[in-house]
């Protein structure tokens, strides 16, 4: 069995990054996933963003069991500001807790007050 998980539907998120480097965060909404074996997570950005080439954005998944405490997961998907668009990364993750959700890093490793806003959906599947 199967079931759709919109974290970030596709719509506009951003952050203000005050330092140089710098990096920010915006959490996704949290799921339950209790019962799956594995989760198929996919982020897709559809136009340019960021200030410059140093600009990406990374997604961690974070599993809880209480929706409380979160734990990163060691791996996540990015994308970079440079080449063409649009673009995706996809990747599956088998260490699944009660409840996931995702952490969005905005960074840019060129500037400071530096603005970086995408528009982007972070969906998934969860497969038990």
């Amino acid at each position: 069995m199967s079931e759709y998980l919109p974290f970030w539907p596709k719509a506009a998120a951003g952050a203000f990054i005050a330092t140089n480097p710098g990096t920010a965060s915006v959490y996704s909404r949290a799921l339950p996933t209790n019962g799956f074996t594995e989760v198929v997570v996919q982020m897709e950005i559809d136009a340019a963003f960021g200030a410059d080439g140093s600009t990406k954005i990374d997604v961690i998944p974070q599993i809880s069991n209480d929706g409380v405490n979160w734990k990163d997961l060691t791996s996540g998907l990015s994308i970079n500001a440079i080449g063409t668009f649009p673009k995706e990364d996809t990747e599956k993750f088998t260490d699944i807790g009660a409840f996931m959700r995702m952490k969005m890093l905005f960074t840019n490793e060129d500037g400071i007050n530096t603005r970086v806003f995408a528009t982007l959906l972070v969906s998934a599947t969860g497969r038990s």
